[in-house]
């Protein structure tokens, strides 16, 4: 089984082309955010790619809940940001209709792998074992989507790039001999993370492009807690797509879980982080 890592929609759509099972990373902020609110009590998220979409499904959806952000701040009119710690389980909506700059495009064009995931550092080990196990189930290739910047999706986006090496440090341990590297920006991703970790994820997160913007905008909370490993046991997953009002396509995420060996110690995963 061969890890590819390949940034932006381009990425995704290769991917689901290739029938290989997609991971779509977006560390700063939305594959946190959509893990929190399913982790949190959401029962499903409909991902569209712009706002227009995301006001015309909620008007579709009953008692549904806006989120996202243009520019990484809340939309004027959403009920919620993109922020994985806004939101206390006991005021959460069953259906969210989420859009985000860059996630979004990313996670709509992967809709048509055979598995497509959302994955980042927070959610790496359990989005590992769920990953391996689609790929292997499949018979398939990974790949792995760093989602990049809105304006240019093959900018490196650092943040990106480390927490596909933190899946992909998890895949290599999980699967041994049966999981390989495949290409130069996966190996990158892997080398990335191996630094960072051994620096401080924390203090690389911070000092990134996104990172530094996202302090400076209030969210140095949401960039410390984006950096720490394996926080949730759920995992955005697409279930189904479906048809907007304009004829385009949304994905629909639910809580994707794999069981844990008892065994496995080493690989425990917390139930996420104190009530926001």
């Amino acid at each position: 089984m061969n890890l590819h890592v390949y940034g932006g929609r381009a990425g995704a759509e290769l991917g689901a082309r290739s029938r290989f099972v997609t991971v779509v990373v977006d560390a700063l902020r939305a594959s946190a955010t959509t893990a929190s609110l399913l982790h949190y009590g959401a029962k499903r998220i409909i991902v569209v790619e712009t706002v227009e979409q995301a006001f015309q499904e909620a008007a579709r959806q009953h008692d549904s809940v806006l989120a996202g952000e243009r520019g990484c701040l809340k939309v004027e009119g959403f009920d919620l940001g993109n922020s994985p710690l806004q939101q206390a389980p006991r005021n959460l909506r069953a259906t969210v209709v989420f859009t985000s700059s860059n996630m979004s495009r990313c996670c709509v064009a992967a809709a048509a792998a055979p598995a497509a995931l959302l994955g980042t550092t927070v959610t790496a080990t359990t989005c590992a074992r769920l990953a391996l196990h689609e790929a292997r189930f499949h018979q398939t290739d990974l790949m792995l989507v760093p989602a990049g910047a809105a304006a240019d999706e093959h900018l490196l986006v650092l943040e990106d790039y480390i927490a596909c090496g933190a899946i992909m440090a998890r895949l290599l341990r999980l699967g041994g001999e049966t999981v390989c590297v495949s290409n130069d920006a996966a190996r990158a991703a892997l080398d990335l993370y191996y630094a960072a970790e051994a620096r401080n994820l924390e203090a690389t997160f911070l000092e990134t492009a996104n990172g530094a913007y996202l302090c400076r905008q209030g969210f140095e909370v949401d960039v410390r807690f984006a950096a720490r490993l394996d926080v949730f046991a759920t995992v955005p997953r697409v279930s189904e797509t479906l048809v907007l009002a304009d004829g385009s396509t949304a994905a629909v995420l639910t809580a994707g879980q794999v069981h844990r060996p008892a065994a496995a110690a080493h690989d425990a995963v917390p139930t996420g982080p104190p009530e926001p």
